[in-house]
């Protein structure tokens, strides 16, 4: 055996001691009243109740953490594994963020951490590292970091908040039914073509639509800087995933009133799952939910055009060319008519996507050199189009994809600030991400992803900040379809309601 110098033996006896601290140290709580952190950590048993935590001294500036509200398999609300901080103040009204706390995650707050401090606007007495907050499988645990503040944990009447949200996320469900009047459902071939004519019609005078020099739609949508942007990824087909994003938060009501813009970056089309990828039913109907809200929403809602938003030989997934199935599917499910339409929708869409706060298009700024006029006239330049749609970030695998001097260029040919966020989708980190901040190292560039299988990815602005998000996926195609199969036991007719015409522009 080595010899253990006294140095080296007072050392190792110091760190078992530390250890032997650590693992004395937690409190084990079930929490039936507050408790104040003070040099102890506290240790909290699942299932936790739902907690108030009181930063440092600000009464007024209250948190709380409870486990997330699910809707499972079976279509009935459940907990979920996740906890959620929020500000209750907040949660409720308009569009805001909270802090998601996964299982084996640690949370640390306090005011050092740029996105948590404009989320929830922690007071001055916040300090920098306050509080750590972690969850494993069995329990919750907290350690105060603050050497000048305490923190207060109570116990808060859970059945109470828990039924509140699920009467707003239930609400939220009922909104939406509302607004669609309709099951979401496989279109007949004519209403189909009539709900797609009305679409196109719509965009070819699009609000917010920079004009190319003949008058006709250009290439650009510049929207106005008070609208509150909600980034959707690629869903490749997954209707469930736009449903959850119109039910939860604030979004679908900010399209009501007008304070809000849905941005989908291409790609609604072409399932992604193995095995899925020639099955194109589910792709119609989303795409008829998303023209139908289209027509409903003219100046909320927009759809920018992906790669995969063509018929396209080129276009192939797991060895299918999609481009080629889509194009037959729509063929024989619904007539040349209504392929020829799809057509012309595809020819009038927008690539690109800003406002002061942002810049977005589906896949790449371009690598070459363009002008402001030519990013209007994108359709004139098969090039430009391509690499609008196409490309990708540059990485080993991809090294002639762009890169942050061609992201710099893209903002300066729209006048934007150096740190106007960019947001694109089609490249994301790994199959299950939902968003990728700060892409390749590329400051204030984000990518996100929202045909994920278990999450579902959106970025958007809470008090002007842009915040990214994820939900879990649910089966909320069939909760929402459950609606009017309830009404039609009733008696109501629950067929499919085409948008009148009445939302015409022209």
């Amino acid at each position: 055996m080595p010899y253990l110098t006294s140095t080296m033996r007072s050392s190792i006896l110091s760190l078992l001691g530390m250890l032997s601290e650590d693992l004395h140290a937690y409190e084990d709580c079930g929490l039936h009243g507050p408790v104040r952190l003070e040099q102890s950590k506290v240790r909290v048993p699942l299932p936790a109740s739902a907690l108030r935590l009181e930063l440092g001294c600000s009464v007024s500036h209250r948190l709380n953490l409870a486990s997330e509200i699910v809707i499972g398999a079976n279509g009935a609300f459940e907990r979920g594994k996740d906890y959620l901080l929020f500000d209750p103040e907040r949660f409720f009204s308009g569009i805001n963020g909270f802090l998601r706390l996964a299982p084996g995650e640690t949370l640390s707050l306090g005011r050092d951490d740029a996105f948590q401090q404009a989320l929830l606007e922690y007071p001055q007495c916040v300090d920098a590292q306050h509080l750590c907050v972690k969850l494993t499988h069995d329990q919750l645990s907290f350690q105060r970091k603050s050497l000048t503040h305490t923190t207060l944990i109570e116990p808060i009447d859970d059945q109470t908040l828990t039924a509140r949200r699920i009467a707003w996320r239930r609400a939220n469900i009922k909104r939406l039914s509302q607004v669609l009047e309709a099951p979401i459902e496989l279109l007949s071939p004519e209403d189909a073509l009539s709900l797609l004519e009305q679409a196109i019609t719509v965009m070819e005078c699009e609000p917010f639509r920079l004009p190319m020099r003949d008058g006709r739609p250009g290439a650009v949508l510049q929207l106005p800087d008070h609208v509150t942007p909600i980034f959707v990824g690629d869903l490749h087909a997954c209707i469930d995933n736009l449903l959850v994003i119109l039910t939860q938060n604030g979004f679908l009501k900010s399209l009501q009133d007008g304070s809000g813009a849905l941005i989908i970056l291409g790609d609604a089309v072409h399932p992604d799952a193995p095995g899925q990828e020639d099955e194109m039913e589910t792709s119609m109907i989303l795409m008829d939910l998303i023209l139908r809200l289209k027509v409903l929403f003219p100046k909320q809602i927009f759809y920018l055009r992906g790669n995969h938003d063509s018929f396209s030989e080129a276009i192939s997934k797991g060895g299918v060319p999609q481009g080629l199935v889509w194009e037959k599917a729509l063929l024989e499910c619904r007539g040349a008519r209504y392929r020829d339409a799809m057509q012309r929708l595809y020819d009038v869409l927008p690539y690109i996507a800003l406002s002061a706060s942002f810049i977005a298009c589906h896949a790449a700024a371009p690598t070459m050199k363009v002008s402001r006029d030519d990013l209007i006239h994108a359709r004139e330049h098969p090039k430009l189009e391509h690499q609008l749609a196409h490309g990708r970030i540059r990485k080993p695998n991809t090294p002639g994809g762009y890169g942050n001097g061609d992201v710099k260029r893209f903002r300066k040919r729209f006048g934007l600030a150096s740190d106007t966020p960019f947001i694109v989708g089609h490249t994301p980190l790994s199959a299950d991400a939902t968003y990728w901040l700060n892409a390749c190292g590329i400051e204030h560039h984000h990518i996100v992803f929202s045909a994920a299988t278990t999450q579902v990815g959106v970025i958007t602005c809470a008090d002007k900040r842009l915040i990214p998000l994820r939900y879990p996926v649910e089966p909320l195609w069939r909760v929402y379809n459950r609606l009017f199969n309830t009404k039609k036991t009733h008696g109501s007719q629950g067929k499919c309601v085409i948008p009148p015409r009445r939302h015409r522009l022209c």
